[in-house]
């Protein structure tokens, strides 16, 4: 364990303790100013851009030499934060550090959040979005479909939307410590309740409240684990074996491998939840963008 990571495991189990003495509404408007903050400028090799597609707000994160470069590799990423918080800038850092080590353009797609816009808005956002980008011209061999914790969930339904509704699927799939069945059966969600320096139970049940109050959660579009995983593109997974969310990944892993789909699943120990979106705090974080680059590298040469 690096000397970094220590630290930030130490800072963010004092969140979570402080956490759960909120309210379900004081503990979203914290989450909400934690995660709107803007945690590091890109590097100058990096070219940030807004935009919007299909009504839908978003950012491109790309490499100054892939600048008006149109058939050049994208990643449609979805951030984090349960579906009720996360924001571009929360994300910005890691998408800059993964667009120039694999050399793609990053899509950060701003998609509503709940309890304002709850299920299916995400996921509406999420299918526009791809849509769009198909109606432009962009193959779809060239694009790969990413996301951690919340955004890990919406990424693999979007890709299950895509193969459902006859589309072209993406290249691959990238996942960091997906929130992937929201009933909650995993093991890990009570074993590692101590070990995960960031999340609990009850941050994830009144999450949920909030992002789907009237679809329940075994509904395979709010818990895409529990769907069908057949016929979709290569996924890489990254998750720690601290966090309590493992199972989520380690159950998707084995399900897409008896399917004999292309799977790899990274695991790390002691690192916290989505630690792989950290990357100038962590170099665990560097370590797992860096093995993310050469996947995506991979599958878009296959």
């Amino acid at each position: 364990m690096s000397i970094q990571n220590f630290f930030i495991n130490r800072f963010l189990k004092s969140r979570r303790a402080a956490s759960l003495q909120l309210s379900p509404e004081q503990r979203l408007r914290q989450g909400r100013k934690f995660l709107s903050r803007d945690y590091g400028k890109p590097r100058p090799q990096i070219e940030v851009r807004a935009d919007v597609i299909a009504g839908v707000p978003v950012e491109w994160v790309q490499p100054q030499t892939l600048v008006g470069k149109a058939d050049a590799p994208i990643c449609v990423y979805f951030h984090g934060g349960g579906y009720i918080a996360g924001s571009l800038n929360s994300h910005r850092d890691m998408a800059s550090t993964l667009a120039q080590l694999a050399q793609v353009r990053m899509l950060m797609v701003d998609y509503r959040l709940a309890p304002e816009h709850p299920f299916p808005a995400a996921h509406e956002d999420a299918m526009v979005v791809y849509q769009a980008l198909l109606n432009q011209g962009v193959d779809a061999g060239q694009l790969i479909l990413g996301g951690d914790s919340a955004g890990g969930n919406l990424a693999l339904a979007t890709a299950q939307t895509v193969r459902d509704t006859h589309l072209p699927l993406p290249r691959g799939l990238v996942l960091f410590s997906p929130w992937l069945d929201l009933t909650h059966q995993g093991e890990s969600i009570d074993s590692n309740s101590d070990s995960d320096a960031m999340l609990h139970r009850r941050l994830l049940v009144d999450a949920l409240a909030m992002y789907s109050p009237n679809v329940p959660a075994s509904d395979a579009r709010i818990s895409p684990l529990l769907g069908n995983l057949a016929g979709l593109p290569p996924c890489l997974t990254v998750v720690s074996q601290s966090e309590i969310l493992r199972d989520d990944t380690l159950r998707m892993h084995q399900k897409l491998q008896a399917l004999g789909s292309d799977s790899t699943c990274l695991q790390w120990k002691h690192t916290p939840h989505a630690f792989a979106v950290m990357a100038r705090l962590l170099p665990e974080a560097r370590d797992a963008l860096r093995q993310t680059a050469d996947f995506i590298t991979r599958v878009l040469r296959a």
